[in-house]
């Protein structure tokens, strides 16, 4: 009896001791903004990175770095971060705009190839709010078409019967509709298939070898899509559908 007092009693100290050294996230993001705010922003990264190494991620600690970052004129890293930070809320405008700024200090000038009107529509629509946004408007939705459902079910007159019916089929296609942009969102924002170039020069190569022919040059701060990994090296193309292997070392992953 004695010893499993004993037992508990250490157990009780050892799980103080260890949030006594947690550190307090939320006092080291006041410290991070205070020095950000005052110019210190060597100061203001290491808590900001303190934070991010915890796992306490957002958003708006990605947006901070990434603010931070171009204060100290790394433009990749700043680039890296934006980008992140639309990962996880593609509809905040303040991180899109910082984004294009700091794009405009990159040496690569890549055209994009257009795409469809109506894809372009589409995606408006489904970056203008984040992935939890969209769930909740297809909960909202979902319940709309019971609402719907039921008023078919229990109303007295075939009018009214009829046109229940017809919203809630409405309200059931755009429920499906939310939703799919839900999942599309959380999909990009875990995925793995968009890279920044760390490096001042990136060799992009016809194989993935040293011995490839050299294809194209690019710099640090361009955006790279991701096709297929060998080893060291990765098949990787531009917006503008150029295509070719960089090794891996030479970007990070968004």
């Amino acid at each position: 009896m004695r010893n499993s007092i004993y037992t508990i009693i250490a157990i009780l100290l050892c799980s103080v001791y260890v949030q006594a050294q947690e550190p307090d996230y939320g006092e080291l993001w006041n410290k991070a903004n205070n020095h950000y705010s005052l110019g210190e922003y060597q100061q203001a990264l290491s808590d900001y990175k303190k934070i991010e190494e915890g796992g306490m991620v957002s958003y708006k600690l990605y947006y901070n770095i990434a603010n931070t970052y171009y204060k100290l004129k790394e433009d990749g890293l700043s680039i890296l971060y934006y980008e992140r930070a639309l990962k996880l809320n593609p509809s905040d405008k303040d991180t899109r705009n910082n984004l294009e700024i700091a794009r405009l200090k990159t040496l690569d000038k890549i055209e994009v190839i257009p795409d469809f009107i109506l894809t372009v529509w589409i995606g408006k629509l489904k970056n203008s709010l984040s992935c939890n946004a969209w769930a909740k408007v297809s909960i909202a939705l979902l319940v709309a078409v019971a609402f719907f459902l039921l008023l078919y079910r229990h109303a007295a007159g075939i009018v009214l019967r009829k046109t229940s019916f017809v919203l809630g089929c409405i309200m059931l296609f755009f429920a499906i509709c939310t939703l799919v942009f839900s999942f599309n969102l959380r999909g990009k924002a875990v995925s793995e298939d968009y890279a920044i170039v760390m490096v001042p020069v990136c060799n992009v190569k016809s194989a993935p070898n040293v011995t490839g022919n050299n294809l194209f040059i690019l710099h640090e701060g361009t955006r790279i899509e991701i096709l297929e990994q060998v080893e060291s090296w990765s098949r990787v193309e531009l917006s503008d559908g150029r295509q070719g292997w960089a090794q891996s070392s030479d970007f990070e992953i968004i």
